[in-house]
């Protein structure tokens, strides 16, 4: 090889050399994520039922600290343990009762603890699942110096999204409570947020409200639902419309309930559920 073509190959290598280390290529950061708004409930409005009947309040990373139902009848402060719920604590001036949650070595909720003021344990809430869905709650009361028994039992299946399809409800009896069955089934659900899906375990002003730590029963808004029980009392069919926020959260649910048996059979009434939000 002549020693001129050497030398004009190291000259234009040492002058692309030159070319890049002044002029570096540019490679552009890569995108960022955009940021997902918080759905921050505030008040579920229910007419004719304690104003509001459920509403929160946050902390600053946007985890509830405290949620109060029907207007003051039960006022919960929230306590967490990292990002997990640990205790809600009542600071009703009449009830002091804390619910203490207890989770498994796989993270999910296993047990809630009632304990009253005078740190007695008086009741149970047992989660069981399958896979992330919860498939069964079980409550249990402590009953003298029996123990403890089971006094409900929710049973759950699902739709392939992961919305709940029916609920079974179990009451054993109980003392002077009679058996009982009954099943609510939810159809047509929407493709928007739901909000509210706490409420679906909670027998309002007879038992203490819990948060979902982990799962959730709805993703979407049902527009119909059908409660039937083997004593046939009280079976009804409600339908619900929506109105929605431009975040896909609902502002307001209004519905009619028809009743299919019982003492009300054939009369049909108006209900409605208004939202707000931070």
């Amino acid at each position: 090889m002549r020693p001129t073509y050497v030398l004009t190959i190291t000259l234009c290598a040492l002058l692309l050399f030159a070319c890049k280390k002044d002029h570096p290529v540019h490679i552009p950061p890569p995108p960022q994520p955009a940021s997902v708004k918080k759905v921050l409930l505030k008040d579920v409005v229910i007419p004719n039922l304690p104003s509001p009947f459920y509403h929160f309040e946050y902390r600053p990373d946007s985890l509830p600290s405290k949620v109060d139902f029907a207007s003051g009848f039960s006022t919960y402060d929230i306590i967490y343990t990292g990002n997990k719920i640990a205790e809600m604590r009542n600071i009703n001036p009449v009830n002091h009762d804390t619910l203490r949650y207890i989770y498994g070595q796989d993270g999910k909720l296993g047990l809630i603890i009632f304990i009253n003021k005078s740190n007695v344990i008086y009741r149970h809430v047992l989660f069981m699942y399958n896979g992330d869905l919860v498939k069964q709650i079980d409550w249990d009361q402590r009953v003298g110096d029996v123990g403890y028994i089971i006094d409900r039992t929710l049973k759950f299946d699902y739709y392939p999204d992961g919305n709940v399809k029916t609920i079974a409800e179990h009451r054993p009896p109980v003392n002077s409570t009679p058996e009982s069955n009954s099943t609510l089934l939810f159809e047509q659900y929407d493709d928007k947020l739901n909000v509210d899906d706490f409420g679906l375990t909670h027998v309002p002003f007879n038992d203490h409200l819990f948060l979902f730590q982990g799962f959730r029963l709805q993703k979407n808004n049902p527009g119909k639902e059908t409660f039937t029980q083997d004593s046939n009392l009280n079976n009804y069919v409600s339908t619900y419309t929506y109105t929605y926020n431009d975040d896909k959260t609902p502002s307001l649910k209004r519905g009619a309930q028809t009743f299919t048996a019982g003492p009300w059979e054939g009369r049909t009434f108006q209900i409605s559920t208004s939202y707000s939000y931070y």
